[in-house]
C-alpha cells in the first residue's frame, strides 16, 4: 500500500479564525444592540407622545373655536343668551378648571409683554407686571409693574442680569445648551422667570403669561377701540417703526379713543416720558381693556370669543393649561373694575432729591459698576448688603391689606412733642408705601403728649384706624377734644414725645 502526505492550506484556517471572531463579537454585542434598541424605542415613544400632546392641544383649541362658530352659524347663541339659558359664564364654568392659590387664597400671575418676530428687541420682555387676584374676600386685583432695568444680583438658575433679558437668555440656554425643544424651553423659561420674580418680591407666582404686540393690537381692535384719559401730551419723535427705523408719535392729553395700533404706541412710547410713566400707561390700558370687555357685553358675544381664542392661540405663551386659561376668563368677568389697585416700583425715593412716589424703593447705582449699563437695585436699609426687604414689605401690605388701599383714606400727620421733622419723615414713608397724606403740621394742642396715637375721623373708618395703629405700633384712641376739626382727616396720626422713627420694613414681617 502506498500513501502520501500533503500540507493543509493556511487560508481556510484564517477564515475559520475570522469567522469565530465575528461570531464572538456578535454574541458580545447582542446586549449592547438590545440596549441601544430599547433606548431608541423609548426616545421615539417620548417624541411621539410629545407630538400627540401638542396635537391634542391644537385640536382642543380648534374644537373650542369650532364649537363657538357652530353656535353662531346655527343661530342659536343669541336666542339662548337672551333667555339666560347659555352665557359666557356658563361656558367658562363648565370648561374651565380652578387655578392654584397661595395660603391666603390669592392667584398670583406674572404678565410679560414682548415684541413680534420682526421687533429689534425680540424676546426681550420690556413689560413686566405682577397681578394678584383675590377671588373670594375682596374680589380685587393688585397690579404691580417692575421696570425693565431691575437687576437681579443672583438667581438660582439664570445667573445675574436685567429682568427683561432673563426669559430670552434662559430660553436660549435650554434650547441650545441643554437640547430642549423650542416650545418646552420657552415654557420652562417662563416658569423659572416667575419663580425668581416671586422669590425677590416675597410671594408665590403660580403662572406666567407672555403676550406679544399682535395679541394686544388685535384685542383692542376686537373691542372696537378703547377710551383713555391721557394724563399729559405725548410727543415722541423716535418711536420705532416696522423697518428698524423711527417715526413720530403724538397724542394730546384728555379723553382719547384709541384703536389697537395707537394703543400699542401709547403703551410703548418712552422717549418723551420715563419708563415709570410708561408702566402706568400699560396698567391703565389693562384696566380699560377689562372694563370695555365686561361692560360692553363682549364676553357674551360669540364672534368676540372666537376671535380671542384664535388670537390667544397664535400670540400668547403661558405656563397655564387651556382649562386654567378658561377658568381665569371665568374668574375675570366676576371682578369689579373699581377694585383694581395699581402700583409700580420706581426710583422716586427722596434719597437724592425731594421727589417721592408710591413704590419708590429702587435706585440707580453708578453705571461703572455694571459695565456702563443702566440698572436699578432695591434701596436697602442698611445700605449693604443689597436686599429686597423694602419691596417685600410693600408687596405684603399691598396683597394682605387690600382693604386699606381700596378705601384710599385721607391721612393727616400731626406733631405734638416728637422731634422736629418727624411728621414729614413718617409722611414720606407712608407715601412711598402707597398711602395718601393730605396734611403735615403741628397739632397745636394745649399740652404735648407722651405716646403717639391714631384715631378715625368717622365711624366708617374705625377698622382703618385699627390697621394703622397696628402697623405703626401706636395706640388707637378717640379724637382729642381740643384738636381743631380742620386738622381731622379720615385717619389722623399724632406723634408724641416718645416717637422714634422705625422703617416700615422693620414693622412688617416678610418671612
Amino acid at each position: 500500500m502506498s500513501f502520501h502526505v500533503r500540507r493543509i492550506e493556511e487560508e481556510p484556517r484564517r477564515r475559520l479564525r475570522w469567522r469565530s471572531f465575528i461570531v464572538g463579537a456578535l454574541e458580545i454585542g447582542k446586549p449592547l444592540m438590545g440596549w441601544y434598541g430599547l433606548w431608541k424605542e423609548r426616545k421615539e415613544k417620548e417624541h411621539v407622545k410629545k407630538q400627540r400632546v401638542m396635537a391634542l392641544k391644537r385640536l382642543l383649541l380648534v374644537l373650542v373655536a369650532i364649537f363657538f362658530a357652530f353656535l353662531l352659524l346655527a343661530g342659536t347663541v343669541k336666542a339662548l343668551m337672551s333667555v339666560h339659558f347659555l352665557s359666557f359664564g356658563t361656558i367658562t364654568s363648565f370648561a374651565g378648571s380652578e387655578l392654584p392659590t397661595d395660603a391666603n387664597g390669592y392667584i398670583n400671575l406674572l404678565l410679560i409683554g414682548q415684541g413680534n418676530r420682526d421687533h429689534e428687541g425680540r424676546d426681550l420682555t420690556d413689560t413686566i407686571i405682577v397681578a394678584s387676584i383675590d377671588p373670594t374676600d375682596s374680589k380685587s386685583v393688585v397690579l404691580l409693574s417692575l421696570p425693565r432695568d431691575v437687576f437681579f444680583l443672583k438667581t438660582a438658575k439664570m445667573g445675574k442680569g436685567k429682568i427683561n433679558s432673563f426669559y430670552r437668555d434662559y430660553k436660549n440656554y435650554l434650547q441650545y445648551r441643554q437640547g430642549m425643544e423650542p416650545e418646552d424651553a420657552a415654557v420652562e423659561a417662563l416658569r423659572e422667570l416667575g419663580t425668581e420674580v416671586g422669590q425677590n418680591l416675597g410671594m408665590e407666582i403660580h403662572h406666567t403669561v407672555k403676550v406679544n404686540f399682535t395679541a394686544f393690537v388685535e384685542a383692542v381692535d376686537a373691542l372696537d377701540g378703547i377710551d383713555i384719559d391721557v394724563p399729559e401730551d405725548i410727543t415722541d419723535s423716535e418711536y420705532p417703526d416696522e423697518n428698524y427705523g423711527y417715526e413720530a408719535f403724538t397724542l394730546s392729553r384728555g379723553m382719547q379713543h384709541l384703536d389697537g395700533a395707537t394703543a400699542l404706541k401709547y403703551a410703548r412710547s418712552r422717549h418723551s416720558t420715563s419708563d415709570f410713566s410708561r408702566s402706568a400707561r400699560q396698567q391703565q390700558l389693562i384696566k380699560a381693556l377689562g372694563q370695555k370687555a365686561k361692560e360692553g357685553g363682549y364676553l357674551k358675544d360669540p364672534d368676540f370669543i372666537t376671535q380671542m381664542i384664535r388670537t390667544l392661540s397664535q400670540n400668547v405663551e403661558t405656563t397655564m393649561s387651556l382649562r386654567e386659561m378658561i377658568g381665569l376668563a371665568d374668574l375675570a368677568q366676576k371682578l369689579e373694575r373699581d377694585r383694581v389697585i395699581t402700583m409700580q416700583l420706581n426710583d422716586r425715593n427722596a434719597l437724592y432729591d425731594g421727589f417721592v412716589e408710591p413704590g419708590g424703593f429702587l435706585y440707580a447705582p453708578p453705571r461703572s459698576l455694571f459695565d456702563g449699563a443702566a440698572v436699578l437695585l432695591p434701596v436697602s436699609i442698611p445700605e449693604f448688603p443689597v436686599t429686597w426687604r423694602q419691596p417685600q414689605a410693600f408687596v405684603k401690605l399691598l396683597l394682605h391689606t387690600r382693604s386699606a388701599y381700596l378705601a384710599n383714606p385721607r391721612i393727616n400727620i400731626l406733631n405734638n412733642g416728637a422731634p422736629s421733622g418727624a411728621a414729614r419723615v413718617l409722611a414720606t414713608e407712608l407715601f412711598r408705601y402707597g398711602f395718601n397724606v393730605d396734611l403735615i403740621a403741628n397739632a397745636t394742642l394745649p399740652e404735648e403728649q407722651t405716646q403717639s396715637l391714631v384715631f378715625a375721623g368717622s365711624p366708617g373708618h374705625e377698622n382703618l384706624a385699627l390697621f394703622f395703629a397696628s402697623l405703626l405700633k401706636f395706640a388707637k384712641t378717640e379724637k382729642p377734644a381740643a384738636l381743631p376739626e380742620g386738622k381731622v382727616a379720615d385717619i389722623t396720626i399724632i406723634l408724641g414725645k416718645e416717637y422714634k422713627y422705625t422703617p416700615i420694613q422693620n414693622l412688617v414681617p416678610t418671612s
